[in-house]
């Protein structure tokens, strides 16, 4: 597999002293969506940043596209798009020319048909002469998906890009990346929504403090650390576990008739046969039975208590 990114021995250290980055160590495999998950503070967005040359690299290497960052940054400049945290467009501006505009900007020749089929696919076309001051929120991020791919970038790097849309922007975004994706371009993202990371990403990434936790493909890395849960329904109430069934940390649910039990999916032995034994000589009759895997928002709080 072609790698089309790079990161070797990476740190960003900040004139306050604070480490940012720490030893970071990455590669990404031409064509994947990678999904780079943290909570706020952990390094995500100064990651995004150094390799896009925003942030001035302190010490490391940075590979794109076969060409160092730090002696050919416009040449590797160009292969990237990002689409920002924040919202940053010139306001007095239309939509067209500011597409138009940026696409310029990396010396490339005008492409009326490219651009009127990127502003469609972000329903910006019937807006292509409004100023940007004119449009909703949600209408100047599509602005930013748009200047980002203006130039046809081969990576294209989006920071948090649903946070605080519209549904239907949501929606639209995983349209357009796996469309981009279809084509052999490289996502790399971040976002706090979870469940979408697990939807659409590849592989994962772990971020907390600057620290790289963990690596790994996104089928593998559920299976791996996954846990389920066995969700008992009774028929009756219960207000506390019996003393006889104190060792398996069963918890009771809000409504009083349901008994929670996580087991590993590893072990040979996973207790549940056990369980439904005791519960029987106890006289707790079962109503129904119901068991579900751990998401990766579950593994992804596991891993950060363990590195806090």
């Amino acid at each position: 597999m072609e790698k089309i990114l790079s990161i070797k021995n990476l740190n960003k250290t900040y004139p306050s002293g604070l480490k940012a980055l720490d030893n970071i160590n990455l590669d990404i495999i031409n064509g994947e969506i990678f999904a780079l998950l943290g909570p706020n503070g952990a390094g995500k967005t100064t990651l995004i940043s150094t390799i896009c040359g925003i942030s001035i690299l302190n010490e490391g290497k940075i590979i794109v596209c076969k060409y160092d960052t730090s002696t050919n940054p416009i040449k590797t400049k160009s292969f990237i798009g990002l689409v920002p945290q924040e919202i940053s467009v010139e306001p007095f501006e239309t939509v067209l020319r500011t597409v138009n505009f940026t696409r310029g900007l990396f010396g490339k020749s005008k492409n009326k048909k490219y651009i009127q089929y990127l502003l469609t696919q972000l329903s910006l076309w019937d807006k292509r002469n409004t100023k940007i001051i004119e449009l909703s929120g949600g209408m100047k991020r599509r602005v930013l998906i748009a200047k980002a791919l203006s130039h046809e970038p081969k990576i294209l790097f989006l920071d948090e890009p649903t946070a605080g849309v519209d549904v239907d922007l949501r929606k639209d975004m995983w349209k357009i990346i796996n469309n981009l994706k279809e084509k052999g371009v490289t996502i790399i993202l971040t976002t706090h929504y979870i469940e979408e990371a697990e939807q659409i990403a590849d592989r994962i990434g772990i971020i907390d403090k600057g620290k790289l936790l963990l690596v790994e493909n996104k089928n593998s890395l559920i299976k791996r650390m996954g846990q389920k849960t066995l969700y008992i329904k009774l028929k009756n109430h219960i207000t506390e576990i019996p003393l006889s069934l104190k060792n398996y940390d069963l918890k009771i649910d809000i409504e009083k008739k349901e008994l929670i039990y996580e087991y590993d999916t590893k072990r040979e032995r996973t207790g549940i046969t056990k369980l439904l034994s005791d519960l029987s000589k106890e006289n707790i009759i079962l109503q129904d039975m119901y068991s579900k895997n751990s998401s990766l928002e579950d593994i992804f709080i596991k891993l950060l208590k363990k590195n806090s």
